[in-house]
């Protein structure tokens, strides 16, 4: 809070500490513990409002008769502090960073679990669409009975090691 007054004193604003506050929260800043620039820019962001709303004195009448101010003149008005203008944009910078990485981060989120699941739905169908094609290439067999169950016989011997004359013992 001092750092900010100390800011302001040349241009005789009075500050309180619920303004103070409340910028501090949308610039995102702890007020216990302001860095340099994040007091410069609500400084700024303060004079901004005091000028918007027509609180800040400016006097507008020229004591040298030209118009001009001198270089060294208390009324010449400040350029605004270039630091905090680069923290403020820093800032919004990195707040639109972090945004696009979460919506990022989200999206492959969804991506991958929808792949999974995809994955998962042709392991569990495998099984289902072997047999099905192995009748399907039977079908186009034209052939008898005996055929088939010699076949047969071939897939319960290959797949479990029995024969069918065993198996019916």
């Amino acid at each position: 809070m001092d750092k900010i007054q100390q800011l302001l004193q040349p241009y005789n604003v009075e500050v309180s500490l619920e303004e103070i506050a409340k910028l501090c929260v949308e610039v995102g800043a702890d007020i216990e513990q302001l860095s340099d620039s994040d007091a410069q820019t609500i400084a700024q962001h303060i004079l901004e409002q005091r000028q918007l709303s027509g609180k800040l004195a400016t006097n507008s009448k020229p004591k040298n008769g030209n118009g001009k101010l001198g270089k060294n003149s208390p009324r010449r008005k400040s350029t605004p502090p270039l630091q905090g203008a680069i923290a403020h944009a820093s800032q919004v910078s990195n707040q639109e960073i972090q945004s696009l990485e979460d919506v990022l981060t989200q999206g492959i989120d969804a991506y991958t679990t929808d792949k999974a699941d995809q994955l998962l739905s042709t392991i569990r169908n495998a099984p289902k669409d072997v047999v099905s094609k192995f009748v399907s290439k039977a079908m186009e067999e034209e052939a008898d009975v005996e055929s088939f169950r010699a076949i047969g016989n071939e897939l319960v011997a290959g797949i479990f090691g029995i024969s069918a004359t065993n198996a019916a013992e």
